[in-house]
């Protein structure tokens, strides 16, 4: 070969392989990038999740608290049933008692 022609060759391959290797550095890089663009997506879901979780348990407590009021109220108004139908009935007892007895008199 001619040695014009291979320097030539020699002068295009060499601009070829720096500009592979600038290709490769703008790939690391963007790997780079890409990887710590990973890690804040990651920290910010982590941050998500937790702050998810506290409003869920905040949901919780205040679901227990609603069911213990619940809970307390409807004990209190059937509490208060029982006693005035318990009243009734020894109301009705005591007037059938006496009516007995004024039957039996």
């Amino acid at each position: 070969m001619d040695k014009e022609l291979v320097q030539y060759l020699d002068e295009r391959f060499d601009g070829i392989d720096r500009r592979f290797e600038q290709v490769d550095r703008q790939f690391a890089e963007m790997r780079g990038e890409m990887r710590d663009g990973q890690e804040d997506v990651k920290r910010h879901a982590g941050i998500l999740i937790e702050d998810l979780r506290r409003q869920l348990q905040l949901v919780a407590e205040g679901l227990i608290t609603h069911i213990d009021v619940r809970h307390a109220e409807d004990r209190a108004y059937t509490d208060e049933h029982f006693r005035e139908n318990r009243s009734l009935f020894k109301l009705c007892f005591q007037r059938l008692e006496n009516l007995e007895r004024k039957g039996q008199g």
